[in-house]
């Protein structure tokens, strides 16, 4: 991404314009999601997922482009009574960090050539979750751009090498969402 892209998420974090809470759809998965080792939270932003996996015993790396972003992580996490380390990242000019994470989170951010590198840095019995938004959501909206979404099916494709626990694309509040949960192989 250009500093532009950082500026941007910068603003925008400043200006408090993020979601907050946990993300509700995951908890009908408390039982198949790990709750100790690594995870990592890609694009965190302000923390929401890194949180709610620290608050489950997780030890979370979030990563973004924006240093707003994570410093806005770091004092929820804080709030929170828990610990989320944070480290800004521009994954279009900087490699994954790699490791064997038990749970991987990537909601709202799509680069085609990151997905085969998420399941790879998936530990045997990992966990990704993920909730992307697709190529329907232009039927509403105009942004954010084709570049950013995922085509019918196309997460699940992805996947195929996971063993799928949850897969659905639908409306939800207004953005057409593909959103999943998958398991790497023991």
């Amino acid at each position: 991404m250009a500093d532009s892209d950082r500026d941007k998420w910068d603003a925008r974090y400043r200006a408090g314009d993020y979601p907050q809470g946990d993300p509700a759809w995951l908890k009908h998965f408390d039982e198949e999601l790990p709750r100790t080792g690594a995870a990592l939270d890609v694009a965190s932003g302000p923390g929401k997922l890194a949180i709610w996996m620290a608050r489950r015993g997780l030890d979370v790396l979030a990563i973004d482009i924006s240093p707003e972003g994570l410093a806005l992580a770091r004092e929820a996490a804080a709030d929170e009574g828990v610990k989320v380390a944070t480290r800004a990242i521009d994954l279009e000019r900087e490699a994954l960090p790699a490791g064997h994470y038990a749970m991987i989170a990537c909601f709202h951010y799509r680069q085609r050539s990151l997905f085969p590198v998420l399941i790879a840095n998936l530990a045997p019995g990992g966990v990704i979750v993920a909730e992307l938004a697709t190529t329907k959501n232009l039927e509403r909206h105009e942004r954010p751009s084709k570049k950013w979404l995922c085509a019918p099916n196309e997460l699940l494709r992805d996947s195929r090498e996971l063993e799928v626990l949850y897969y659905r694309e639908a409306w939800v509040n207004d953005r057409h969402l593909a959103r999943l949960v998958a398991r790497r192989a023991d």
